[in-house]
């Protein structure tokens, strides 16, 4: 057995610069620790606070005590008398220890102890001593009595339950006091007091009465520039924020005050407070967002948020990596203050966020005299766009031309804040459906600020936002051919920039991917640009490599790919390839993406290159993920878990990201297999079996980005199984569908659920005509699936349940609908639940009630105008498949249909329009006391001077050519004034796909009773016919049953007759044509 001079000898050794010595003297340490009195020994020299002993003694007494002793150790280190002296000991060392080193190794033996103490009532003075020191006149004993509490909460929380009341008491005066140290003890000891609460009423009283001196010590520490006391304030206000117990209830409007208070503190504050201001604030959106609005606090932190999105030096909005280690402070207000500001916008319905946002920004736009209110005008409109995107859609008109204004601005943070916003608008706007001229008042200006631009940051995102718009362009695309190009050859030619080449390259591949034959006739000049491109490989030139290949794909798919590019298919093969032996993801990313391009293009022609092509992608389905860490330090983090009795000493890595370094690959090589079993099933046949197994594994994979094309491409199989061999198909299909339901019952991500849903209605629209291939529980799992998506249920649209506040069910029920759960889920559903009305048929009326009152309480006046357009698309789509039996949906969907044929959002109007017909039509009694009312609403939107819209008039002249068909009641005496209302209107030239059922009701009249039609209305038919043919406003189906319609009329009305002897030759000519057609 040790002596305490053995110990003590040891303890010096373990210090020792000697590496022999230091181990001998842990060794044993170690040795000593367990044997009997070994703790009491360390005990003893820890409370020693004689000039004999060392104070570094001291403390390797209790670090060695901490690590190396356990309670049984414990347990043996003495009598019960002599381990009460050993523990009175430690109290009185901790209250003279001058070095807070050795007082702060103190206060973790006394924290160790108690644990094992403090439970069995065994220290009861430890509690006492506690208030003795809290209440001293003392400074140093009221520091360390709250040094102590925060120490200690763990160990004694529960048992001071009932006590709570007290101890709020004591922190609050502790608050309040003079001394800084003690404020600051006290200040950890609350964050540690809230970390531990269990939640009971009591416990939850108490803290939320501390609040308020939380803040209260928080702003002192603010006025007296003091930032290492308010960083422990945002320790403990995390604490308070991340808390499920409630504990801000009442106090979130002074929180939010505070840290907005520190957030604009940029002279007295450094970068770090600041942050963790937004920090909090920024948890509170995420997780409290009723709470903010139930307070009315949205606005005054937009107002807030809004400038700081402007500060100096910004961080990178669309990809800029190399700034200056000394200039990452900077940056980082602007970029909380923009990603909070985003965060709201996310998740705060839009009516609370957006008009803060448009008024400051139409206020500082232009404001010449402040380059910072400039930046942040235009910056946060892009960084609003996602969120609020249907509200800054309806502005569009007004604010795209500001912010391309911007591009020429004299201020390079202000240009490329331009760029970026404009870029946002591209990618969540869709600015092209409303308004298909939008691209010319954009890309031009980029085009000519880009080869001026000098700073690298402002040209990426130029890029960046030329990339996305000529995605969006698609027919017109090819005006902007050329000057991409003359762009593209001098960046390769005068060897540019690695990220300049490669953002080059990649806007290149999109407007090929829009357009690829204007870009065939330039093959000349630009193929051997891409060899060159290709044969890089230096790592840092690797992505522009890769991007090469990319533009190589949307060549070869273009229409016209195949024959323009014909004669280089196998060396862009061979490229592909080559990339494989070289160590680099990236490379073999794009290869799949090649190769799928080229399939696509190819189609069954692909077979000679498939082999190769879908063993890469098996192989790289089945690499091992390399997890990224989130930095070195923390992978190579040693941690010491100090409180277990064995020792410890292994590496723990700790903070890995999710994100695997072979997740893109993975998907593109998912991407890959769709493509490969989408155009060339025949070909792909032997490969289905392996294919369906690695894919169906990997909808489990864990980055939800891999999960989306693994469920799309493993649908895909099994439609190509289903092509192939229907009756050996049953197992693929199983696998995908069982997926499918997966997914919407346990994955938390939207895409992902999206895709599945998507998946799934794939197969279920082509199994109606394979009616051997049982699914039918497939069916009713995927029923009741849509409706939890429907209702708002699925786990993916579950909130995290942090958003709670006292009186929070008093929130409007506006509220809650306002806010969308995921329109990306809706969307799926709306292919998915159409696809199984088709498969059931009539059978399916019964189980869509639930689905109905569902889809109508999300067309309610506060939920956004996507999201009712949404509905009605899949109401109208469900009650065309079902017919009849789904005529008691018109009574209650058309008073809701017609009040947003009047919305200001052309796709609501659209769809509202054409829901208003179908429901009219197979609506029946149901629908018939709705006739009038319809009618006086339809009719105006037939006239361009009321509408503007082409489309909407086109579907209003379809739902009223519906309504005729079944009109009843006193709106058939406006039955003929409703048919000049259609006939003026002829012919549709927006929305040809409302041709047919108007020009097969009006054929049908007239082919078969054309006296019905009074006065010149048949002669009118007969000229809107006529006009139809010539100019192929149909599809030729319908344009030969029109001219079917137009002989028989008149071999049995004169009217008729005569009006086609009117029609000029070439009109007469297209008519004999169409009629004599197949």
């Amino acid at each position: 057995m040790a002596t305490r001079s053995d110990i003590e000898r040891a303890l010096v050794d373990a210090m020792s610069r000697d590496a022999s010595a230091r181990a001998s003297g842990e060794g044993r340490l170690k040795t000593a620790a367990k044997c009997a009195g070994g703790a009491a020994a360390l005990v003893a020299i820890a409370c020693d606070g004689s000039s004999s002993t060392a104070a570094a003694t001291r403390t390797m007494a209790c670090v060695t005590f901490k690590r190396r002793c356990g309670a049984r150790e414990y347990a043996r280190s003495g009598s019960v008398g002599e381990r009460r002296a050993g523990r009175s000991g430690l109290l009185d060392a901790a209250m003279s220890a001058r070095e807070a080193s050795t007082r702060n190794a103190l206060l973790d033996v006394i924290a160790k102890i108690a644990r094992w103490c403090v439970p069995t009532n065994e220290w009861p003075e430890l509690l006492e001593f506690m208030g003795q020191c809290a209440n001293s006149p003392e400074t140093a004993h009221r520091a360390l009595a709250f040094r102590l509490f925060e120490s200690l909460t763990e160990t004694i929380a529960s048992a001071l339950s009932e006590h709570f009341g007290t101890l709020a008491g004591l922190f609050a005066n502790a608050l309040r006091d003079e001394c800084d140290e003690v404020r600051t003890s006290a200040l950890r000891a609350v964050g540690a007091l809230v970390a531990n609460s269990s939640g009971e009423p009591e416990q939850v009283n108490a803290i939320k009465a501390l609040v308020p001196h939380v803040l209260d010590a928080a702003k002192t520490a603010v006025l007296n520039g003091d930032e290492d006391s308010a960083s422990i304030v945002f320790e403990v206000l995390d604490e308070l924020t991340e808390s499920r117990t409630n504990a801000l209830g009442g106090h979130v409007p002074a929180v939010v005050q505070f840290c907005i208070q520190v957030a604009t503190a940029e002279r007295e504050l450094g970068t770090h407070a600041r942050r963790r201001a937004l920090d909090v604030l920024s948890f509170m959106a995420r997780h409290k967002p009723k709470a903010l609005i139930k307070s009315k606090l949205i606005e005054p932190m937009l107002q807030v948020l809004c400038p700081l999105c402007g500060e100096p030096k910004e961080a990178e909005l669309a990809g800029e990596d190399d700034f200056e280690e000394e200039e990452e402070q900077e940056m980082q207000i602007q970029t909380y203050a923009s990603q909070l500001v985003d965060v709201l916008a996310l998740k705060v319905p839009a009516k609370y966020v957006l008009p803060t946002v448009l008024a400051f920004a139409a206020g500082h736009i232009n404001d010449t005299a402040n380059e910072r209110q400039r930046h942040a005008a235009v910056a946060v409109l892009g960084v609003v766009t996602e969120g609020c995107s249907e509200g800054v859609r309806q502005h569009a008109n007004t604010i795209v031309p500001s912010v391309v204004a911007r591009l020429s601005d004299p201020s390079a943070n202000v240009r490329g804040a331009a760029a970026f916003t404009l870029g946002q608008f591209a990618e969540h706007l869709a600015l092209s459906i409303d308004d298909p001229d939008m691209h010319k008042q954009v890309l031009p200006s980029l085009f000519n600020a880009l080869p001026g631009e000098q700073v690298k940051s402002v040209q990426e995102r130029m890029m960046y936002a030329m990339d996305s718009w000529l995605e969006e362009v698609h027919d017109e695309v090819g005006v902007y051919v050329k000057p991409l190009l003359d762009i593209v050859f001098m960046a390769i030619d005068n060897g540019a920039k690695q990220h300049v080449r490669e953002m080059l390259l990649s806007a290149l591949a999109s407007a090929t991917a829009s357009s690829g034959d204007k870009v065939h006739p330039y093959l000349t000049e630009l193929l051997p640009r891409l060899d060159v491109c290709l044969k890089l490989t230096a790592d840092e030139d690797l992505n522009i490599r890769a991007r090469a290949l990319e533009v190589l794909g949307m060549l070869i798919s273009a229409e016209g790919g195949k024959e323009a590019m014909g004669p280089h298919v196998d060396s862009a093969m061979q490229a592909g390839l080559a990339g494989f032996e070289l160590d680099f993801a990236e490379l073999r990313e794009y290869a799949h993406g090649l190769f799928g391009e080229v399939a696509e293009g190819l189609k069954e022609d692909f077979a000679p290159y498939l082999a190769v092509c879908v063993g890469k992608a098996f192989e790289s389905l089945e690499l091992d993920d390399g997890i990224m860490f989130d930095s070195e330090d923390e992978a190579d983090r040693n941690e010491l878990d100090s409180d277990e009795e064995e020792e410890d000493m292994s590496r723990k890595p700790s903070g890995y990201s999710i994100r695997s370094g072979v997740m893109e690959e993975k998907s593109s090589a998912c991407k890959a297999l769709n493509c490969y079993a989408s155009h060339c099933p025949r070909a792909f046949a032997p490969y289905i079996a392996k294919a369906s197994a690695l894919l169906t594994d990997v909808t489990d994979y864990m980055h939800e980005m891999v999960r989306v094309q693994a469920h799309l491409a493993l649908a895909q199989t099994a439609l190509a199984a289903v092509a192939l061999d229907p009756a050996g198909a049953k197992d693929i299909i199983d696998e995908s569908l069982r997926a499918s339901i997966r997914a919407v019952l346990e994955d938390e991500d939207r895409d992902a659920v999206a895709a599945s849903v998507e998946a799934a209605a794939w197969l279920i629209k082509i199994l109606k005509d394979h009616p051997s291939l049982d699914v039918s529980q497939h069916v009713v799992d995927l029923t009741a699936a849509s409706l939890e998506i429907l209702e708002g249920r699925a786990l993916c649209q579950v909130e995290d349940g942090y958003d709670s506040e006292e009186g929070d069910e008093e929130v409007d029920e506006d509220e809650d609908e306002d806010t969308e759960s995921g329109l990306v889920v809706i969307e799926a559903i709306a292919e998915l639940l159409p696809a199984l009305a088709v498969y059931m048929g009539a059978a399916f009326a019964t189980h869509f009630v639930p689905h109905f009152n569902a889809l109508m309480k999300r067309t309610g006046e506060n939920n956004t105008e996507t999201e009712r357009s949404l509905c009605y698309a899949t109401l109208v789509e469900v009650v065309r498949a079902v017919g009849a039996p789904a005529a008691g949906c018109a009574g209650v969907a058309l008073p809701r249909c017609l009040r947003d044929c009047k919305s200001a959002d052309v796709g609501l109007r659209r769809n509202s329009v054409y829901c208003t017909g179908v429901l009219l039509q197979l609506g029946a009694e149901h629908g018939a006391p709705f006739h009038v009312t319809a009618a006086q609403t339809l009719a105006p939107l037939t006239l361009e001077g009321d509408e503007s819209d082409g489309g909407v008039r086109d579907n209003a002249v379809g739902a009223i050519a519906r309504l005729l068909q079944v009109i009843d009641g006193p709106a058939r005496d406006h039955a003929s004034e409703l048919l000049n209302v259609v006939l003026g209107a002829l012919p549709l030239r927006h929305d040809l796909e409302e041709g047919p059922d108007v020009y097969h009701w009006l054929a049908s009249t007239l082919g078969e009773n054309p006296s019905s039609l009074e006065g010149d209305v048949a002669s009118r038919v007969v000229r809107a016919f006529a006009d139809v043919v010539a100019e192929e406003l149909a599809p030729s189906d319908t344009l030969r049953i029109i001219a079917i319609a137009l002989s028989q009329g008149a071999s049995k009305d004169e009217r008729v007759r005569g009006a086609l002897a009117e029609v000029s030759p070439d009109r007469a000519a297209a008519i004999r044509r169409a009629g004599s057609a197949l």
